[in-house]
């Protein structure tokens, strides 16, 4: 499969002939278009099913002006329109109005695909959910073999089948995945003919050929957010030295979050790595030139890359799901850092008491109550967060903005700072109020922030808020269900409770009427 979904040609035979993944997420698409649709379509399971998807879809007439008369309900509506059959000169206001009318009758996420080579949209969209992404950078690549007019008449487009398979490719790989799915975290390299061409402990730093251009694809996925880890067989002190001389490489030292540069397996170091970032290894994604390492490293879950020569890396990772984001938040920023000063964190909280420990890293924690300026940043780590979450509840941005609209529910965000760095917002609680009882409806903490000796003290923070906020008994019903990852988020339940945890359930806490705080400075807001 790998081969025909990051193939430099691609062939229709090819993926209509790939094995369908059998453990892909069922998902139903409902298709609003004004042009032919099922040419992508008909390819884009087996881009799908490489990121782990099985679409299946639901379409609406031709409709030009969009009416939406006849809606079915789908986990993702996908508008599909060649603006060249509009004439007004305000197509994206008119975009627009039809996106709110239609976010006005579904809370799924809504995917507006356009073809705008003659006529380009220069409107900012306003709808919650909503995304917007022209074709015409692939259209223009291809040229004119993007067109087929001769057949336009009865396939229903102008676009040629070689267009239809590379808006398969980026819709399948790409802005589905980035909907639908939990991203990755983590992209760990290997050094000697990844990063550069040569090997290190024999040519020397001198005689290297960096790979530019993948240097700058990963140094751009780190700036958005992504941590990028070092995982080689080399001797540290040589590595550093290479980043230290080799002003033209476009990666630093201190780009990565964490290293691993020995002469242990790299199953192990990778391993070792995901301990150190505090995430899983699935969220993690492996870039080698060594076939056998490649093979070695799989049985551990990890996602990889083989890269034979910079530019098929390079092609693979640009396309590969689950690292395209569709927002960048300011805690994107924050991470590389955060997560590189966990180190120190760990080493004083060996050496002093809880107390001590806060005042000497100077930890502050900003609560918020329904800041709807977070809603972005709240349906993100919703999205996004596995190992402390409660029941999965993946809320998007629509759900998040009626939980702080409404009279009987509200969202708790934890900002936390130290003298380290800003971790930016941390925790989150999606709190209801049942008769006179509140209940939890979703928690979640990031993986940055567990083990700080915060979870404690600012969780039980956040029922106390929400229970003022929505004037209730003092005591939380919590709803939880296991996952293949959340072990870190029901093993704090369980000091709550002295209830057996099951498949899925709930119990009762009583918030404690007095939390110690000390060392610690709180603002609410």
């Amino acid at each position: 499969m790998i081969a025909s979904v990051f193939a430099k040609e691609l062939r229709r035979l090819d993926l209509l002939s790939a094995a369908k993944n059998e453990s892909a997420k069922n998902i139903t698409i409902s298709v609003h278009r004004n042009h032919a649709f099922e040419a992508v379509a008909s390819v884009l399971n087996a881009f799908l099913n490489f990121a782990g998807l099985e679409a299946k879809f639901l379409y609406s007439a031709y409709d030009d002006s969009l009416t939406f008369s006849e809606l079915t309900n789908g986990d993702l509506h996908l508008i599909y329109l060649d603006l060249a059959r509009y004439k007004t000169n305000d197509i994206g206001a008119f975009l627009n109005e039809r996106a709110a009318m239609l976010r006005s009758k579904t809370a799924s996420p809504i995917l507006i695909v356009v073809l705008d080579d003659q006529n380009p949209i220069d409107s900012q969209f306003d709808v919650s959910d909503c995304f917007v992404f022209s074709i015409a950078p692939i259209i223009n690549e291809l040229g004119e073999s993007a067109y087929d007019l001769a057949k336009e008449s009865y396939s229903g487009s102008r676009l040629s089948n070689k267009a239809a398979l590379e808006i398969a490719r980026y819709l399948g790989l790409k802005l589905i995945p980035a909907l639908i799915l939990t991203p990755l975290k983590a992209i760990v390299c290997d050094l000697d003919n990844t990063l550069y061409q040569g090997v290190l402990g024999e040519d020397g730093a001198d005689n290297l050929a960096p790979n530019l251009a993948l240097q700058k694809e990963i140094k751009r996925l780190k700036e958005s957010g992504f941590l990028i880890a070092l995982a080689s067989k080399n001797e540290e002190s040589d590595a550093r030295q290479m980043f230290e001389k080799r002003s033209d490489f476009l990666l630093t030292f201190d780009d990565f979050a964490a290293t691993e540069i020995n002469w242990n397996s790299k199953r192990e170091n990778i391993i070792n790595i995901a301990k150190t970032l505090n995430i899983g290894i699935d969220a993690m994604l492996f870039i080698d030139d060594n076939p056998a390492e490649i093979q070695n490293v799989e049985s551990v879950g990890i996602k990889t890359i083989l890269a034979a020569d910079e530019e098929s890396a390079l092609r693979q990772l640009k396309l590969y799901p689950g690292l395209m984001k569709l927002q960048i938040s300011a805690e994107d920023a924050l991470r590389t850092k955060d997560t590189q000063a966990n180190q120190e964190r760990v080493r004083l909280a060996r050496e002093y008491s809880q107390k001590e420990y806060f005042e000497k890293l100077g930890v502050t924690l900003r609560f918020c109550v329904n800041n709807r300026e977070q809603i972005a940043r709240v349906s993100e780590l919703f999205g996004k967060t596995n190992q402390f979450i409660l029941t999965y509840k993946r809320y998007n941005k629509s759900e998040v903005k009626a939980f702080m609209e409404s009279p009987k529910s509200c969202i708790i965000t934890i900002a936390m700072s130290d003298n380290l760095s800003d971790s930016g917002i941390i925790a989150i609680l999606a709190a209801s109020k049942k008769d006179e009882a509140l209940e939890l409806d979703e928690m979640t903490v990031s993986c940055r922030a567990l083990g700080r000796n915060i979870e404690n003290i600012a969780l039980p923070f956040m029922f106390d808020l929400a229970a003022k906020r929505l004037k209730t008994k003092n005591e939380i019903i919590v709803n939880y269900k296991k996952g293949e990852r959340n072990a870190p988020a029901l093993a704090y339940l369980a000091t709550l409770t002295d209830q057996t945890l099951l498949e899925v359930g709930s119990f009762v806490y009583s918030i404690p009427k007095a939390i110690n705080v000390e060392g610690i400075e709180i603002t609410i807001e």
